[in-house]
């Protein structure tokens, strides 16, 4: 007898995963494993613990790809693993990446690339909270250091358009006036 086992993570350290466990029971799953965002992508006991209950002629749905696995290689060997032992897997928003019927293999690798740019961005964004966490802000760092706020200041104070601004302090004209922008109006220093 078949029976559907449901699996999802929380890709984001905010986010709850009620709402899938509710979309996964509503798709058939008798049994769903959950991991939360801080487990190790690598050793998710959720997921272990999920592949280890499942048997041949079972049935793993995901409400996509990306709950699934970390990077495109985890999900083609967890997937090929499956297959190996008898499971089928079905994903709820990716039909083409299901198993057991025929598909179309130019849908195959559209929905592959859609999904390694999805766990690209799913990484990215946790690696920029991360960052916010720590107190850094992405992007490349300021060329206008406290001091050269203040020079472009004082020379601003004295009628100096951007430009010669911008020559002394050897900015580029956008640096400066993205900083003289920042401060207050009539402000005689820049802290």
């Amino acid at each position: 007898m078949t029976r559907v086992v449901g699996y999802t993570r929380a890709v984001a350290s905010d986010q709850d995963v009620a709402a899938d466990v509710a979309a996964l029971t509503d798709a058939g799953a008798e049994q769903v494993f959950t991991d939360d965002a801080d487990a190790d992508p690598r050793q998710r006991p959720g997921l272990a613990e999920c592949l280890e209950a499942l048997h041949p002629d079972d049935v793993l749905v995901v409400l996509s790809a990306s709950h699934l696995s970390h990077a495109l290689t985890h999900f083609v060997t967890t997937v090929s693993y499956l297959g190996e032992r008898g499971v089928g897997f079905r994903s709820l928003s990716e039909p083409a990446l299901c198993t057991g019927g025929r598909v179309d293999p130019v849908e195959v690798l559209r929905a592959l690339e859609a999904l390694r740019h999805r766990l690209l961005s799913v990484r990215t964004r946790a690696g920029m909270a991360s960052a916010a966490a720590a107190g850094k802000r992405p992007g490349r760092p300021t060329v206008m250091t406290p001091d050269r706020v203040a020079m472009a200041l004082e020379l601003r104070n004295l009628g100096r358009p951007v430009t010669h601004i911008a020559r002394v302090l050897g900015v580029s004209a956008n640096s400066v006036q993205r900083a003289l922008a920042s401060l207050p109006r009539g402000t005689d220093s820049p802290g």
